[in-house]
């Protein structure tokens, strides 16, 4: 059990991290949090605020969730510092004491991955419920991990021994441990698992001649230091137990739901992030899903965003007034957007759904639209989620287009 925030994973530019609860909250009144990060300035760094180069900045006032990730983070090779509290009425957080604050568990500032580092980790491993396979504590179950072979075509494929094998608990006080420290296979089956949280698995490669690494380096960093090579990213969460999904959904929009996967609190954010809404209830009965992905930064964004906007308003009047005339449409912004500071000034000016900002989700979405440019309107079936078209933008807004789509 860690009391503090714990590093889940990092890369060469991001880093999620995790904290226990703090205070006591509900489904009906979760805890918003006040998070707060800094670079460390030296190896003496001990993450305390004392103002100039040591005060930290605001990453987000309001986020339920208790876990975070921080994008676009570069240099400072001593690593970055993170807090966390419970926030309160004010809107820059400066003003509380940073007695009120969580650090880290470990005492050390979390590190990104080097360019090298990040070339050399393997891909995630695929984690599945193996039902096939008895466990033998009663209400467990099983996992299949599964990741794929260690080839590079350069000498490291000779000095290859073996997998490192890590797993963790899906829930904010539990860190990583190790399963196996050198399988010689590229698959296992874990059983007598029991969390309702579930658990995600990491997997390195170990190399004859590894020196300088070290566990204890886990704390900070996804690498154990010296020549060793870091772990993969963590793979899909696995297990956990949710609630159903609630009435007015079908299972024919399975694959639908699938995209919104892993949101936080299984909810999209709706009225400028005044309120959430489960997917289930989202979608029910909607005939097309447009995902728009759109950036406030980018000036051809702003331009379309008004006409998507009178667009949408028109097709909800039309569908209350006669529903036989026109198809049910929502809209989901799934934002490109650089910072939550401009996510949230350009959702407010949105009438629809959107994806939130600090959700992993939010990117997977955005790399499964193929958005390399915005902006981007794609349009789903909303029973099925199959793709009608992949981008609508530069075609005209027209309702009866729209509604001929499904039928």
């Amino acid at each position: 059990m860690n009391e503090g925030i714990i590093l889940v994973d990092a890369d060469d530019a991001s880093i999620t991290v995790t904290w226990p609860p703090i205070g006591k909250p509900s489904s009906s009144n979760p805890t918003k949090y006040s998070l707060q990060y800094r670079p460390s300035t030296s190896a003496t760094d001990n993450g305390i605020d004392s103002g100039g180069s040591l005060l930290y900045t605001s990453l987000t006032t309001d986020i339920t969730t208790t876990t975070a990730r921080k994008r676009n983070l570069t240099g400072a090779g001593h690593g970055f510092w993170f807090r966390v509290s419970a926030a309160t009425k004010s809107k820059t957080r400066v003003d509380k004491s940073s007695m009120e604050y969580v650090g880290h568990a470990c005492r050390r500032p979390f590190k990104v991955l080097t360019m090298m580092e990040q070339s050399r980790r393997m891909q995630a491993p695929v984690a599945k419920i193996d039902s096939s396979t008895a466990s033998p504590t009663p209400n467990s179950y099983v996992a299949h991990v599964s990741w794929m072979p260690y080839q590079t075509g350069g000498d490291e494929d000779e000095l290859f021994a073996g997998f490192k094998l890590q797993m963790r608990e899906n829930d904010s006080n539990v860190g990583w441990s190790t399963v196996a420290k050198c399988l010689s296979g590229t698959e296992v089956r874990k059983k007598n698992l029991t969390s309702k949280h579930g658990y995600i698995f990491r997997v390195r490669p170990v190399l004859r001649g590894e020196t300088g690494g070290s566990e204890s380096n886990l704390d900070m960093s996804v690498c154990e230091g010296g020549n060793v090579i870091p772990f993969s990213c963590a793979s899909d969460v696995v297990g956990a137990r949710k609630g159903s999904s609630g009435s007015g959904s079908s299972a024919s929009n399975n694959d639908l739901f699938k995209l919104f996967k892993s949101l936080p609190n299984d909810t999209l954010l709706a009225k400028g992030g005044s309120r959430n809404i489960k997917p289930s209830e989202a979608f029910a009965n909607v005939d097309l899903v447009l995902l728009y992905a759109s950036a406030h930064w980018c000036p051809p964004c702003r331009k379309y965003t008004p006409e998507l906007v009178r667009f949408y308003r028109d097709a909800k009047k039309i569908y209350k007034a006669d529903p036989k005339r026109m198809k049910s449409i929502e809209i989901v912004f799934v934002s490109a957007d650089h910072d939550i500071s401009g996510f949230k000034k350009y959702y407010d000016t949105m009438p629809w759904l959107a994806v939130p900002f600090e959700a992993d989700t939010r990117e997977r979405i955005l790399s499964w639209m193929k958005a390399t440019g915005v902006p981007k309107l794609m349009t789903l079936d909303g029973r099925t989620g199959r793709i009608l078209e992949s981008n609508a933008v530069g075609r005209a807004l027209d309702l009866p287009r729209f509604a001929k789509m499904v039928k």
